[in-house]
């Protein structure tokens, strides 16, 4: 598939998403160090990892069904992927050091929120942003993300445990203050495995 990347590739490391497609693809040998170095790079590849075998699943139903599914759909999550590994803006973080600087990077906490969500049984991520003043400390900001689900709960009962998932992770690991996370379900999708009668 074909798809626009910036000309220093993924985290300025010089290699596109179709090449760290392919770097997976090959089990990651022989090891890159540009790629392995790469902060950016390797959220990319754990990303690509967790897509994998839902997409797969999605894929194979739905190409049958709908033939420009991979291209549009598989294609727009990891465009949206690629521009959010960016590092972003520096988040402080505090430091019982008065001589240390602490930070951690916008780019890490996107990765972070697609993490938490994707762990939830049958989500995907497509989108999250960190909307706010992250740079100052006890600023509040906004958290908003979609995801496309494969059904096997109610769609309100997959949002939720997102959104409780992405809060726990975000308080654990970081020192944001949370205002709102906003989950926005933007594919449904009926698994194979879903048989006539559940309940939905």
């Amino acid at each position: 598939m074909t798809m626009d990347a910036e000309p220093a590739g993924v985290g300025a490391s010089g290699y596109t998403v179709d090449d760290l497609s392919a770097y997976l693809d090959r089990g990651r040998t022989p090891a890159i160090a540009a790629i392995d170095d790469s902060p950016e790079c390797q959220a990319m590849l754990a990303s690509m990892e967790r897509v994998g075998s839902l997409a797969r699943e999605l894929l194979a139903q739905d190409v049958r069904e709908h033939p420009a599914l991979e291209e549009g759909w598989l294609g727009g999550l990891l465009t949206s992927i690629s521009r959010e590994v960016r590092a972003g803006r520096d988040i402080p973080l505090a430091s019982p050091d008065p001589r240390t600087s602490l930070s951690i990077t916008e780019g890490a906490v996107r990765e972070l929120i697609r993490a938490a969500g994707d762990s939830v049984d049958g989500v995907l991520v497509g989108s999250c942003s960190v909307d706010g003043d992250v740079t100052t400390p006890d600023a509040g900001v906004r958290v908003a993300l979609t995801i496309s689900v494969v059904l096997h709960s109610p769609v309100q009962e997959l949002a939720e445990s997102v959104r409780q998932r992405v809060y726990s992770e975000l308080l654990s690991h970081t020192e944001l203050v949370i205002e709102s996370i906003d989950v926005t379900v933007v594919d449904v999708h009926v698994s194979t495995r879903t048989t006539e009668g559940d309940d939905l």
